[in-house]
């Protein structure tokens, strides 16, 4: 029969809310013991349902199994917190990310579950800052910028609480003007320039409507 218990809890000093377990796996006379550090938010769900293991508090096999979820979950979450510090990640990303490093699925979900509750992840104001730039300082037409917002994986309510207010705030005239200008009519003077100049400016999201209309603004300029 295998016994397993808890011989120890300490609180770390500088991060509240973070606990390392010490616990005994007796088997006969074979003993191993572990450390499992775990955040409060995690042991919330069953089957610990938000009370704290207590020294000498014997766990069950689906308790321990817990207990070592929430422990693979925490350390996650740290590596999360991490990433996060060295730029914006979506959810979508910073799970792809947490799974390359070895974590598993599971695993990966609850640390972004925590970085979303904790707004450490904040999608809408992440995603109207991406479409500012793309537009105000790489010069994109919609159409790349959609391009661009799914790669990055946004969250499906993340795009509807923002694309269309942050659209009405964006000259794409402006930035397409500002791709021309700097082309000016000598990229246009053959029918070969202006099929390469075309091509190249639909790559950057703009429409053949859009391009024409900007080469006769900048004709009549």
């Amino acid at each position: 029969m295998i016994f397993i218990t808890v011989t120890g809890v300490e609180t770390a000093e500088n991060a509240k809310g973070r606990f390392t377990f010490s616990v005994s796996i007796t088997s006969g006379e074979h003993e191993e013991k572990n450390e499992i550090t775990v955040f409060r938010y995690f042991l919330k769900k069953e089957p610990f349902s938000g009370s704290i293991p207590q020294a000498g508090d014997s766990l069950s096999s689906e308790k321990y199994e817990a207990l070592l979820a929430a422990g693979e979950a925490t350390a996650a979450t740290v590596k999360a917190v991490g990433l996060l510090a060295y730029g914006d990640q979506t959810a979508k990303k910073l799970r792809e990310k947490l799974h390359q490093k070895k974590f598993s699925k599971e695993a990966a979900a609850s640390a972004v579950e925590f970085c979303v509750e904790k707004r450490y992840i904040r999608e809408d104001e992440q995603l109207k800052r991406l479409m500012e730039l793309l537009c105000e300082k790489k010069k994109y037409g919609i159409r790349r910028i959609k391009q661009e917002v799914y790669v990055k994986g946004f969250s499906e309510d993340a795009v509807k609480s923002v694309w269309e207010d942050t659209l009405e705030t964006l000259d794409f005239d402006a930035a397409l003007d500002s791709r021309m200008e700097k082309l000016g009519f000598s990229a246009f003077e053959t029918p070969e320039k202006q099929k390469k100049t075309t091509a190249s400016l639909l790559r950057y999201g703009f429409t053949q409507d859009e391009i024409l209309r900007a080469y006769k603004r900048l004709k009549n300029s």
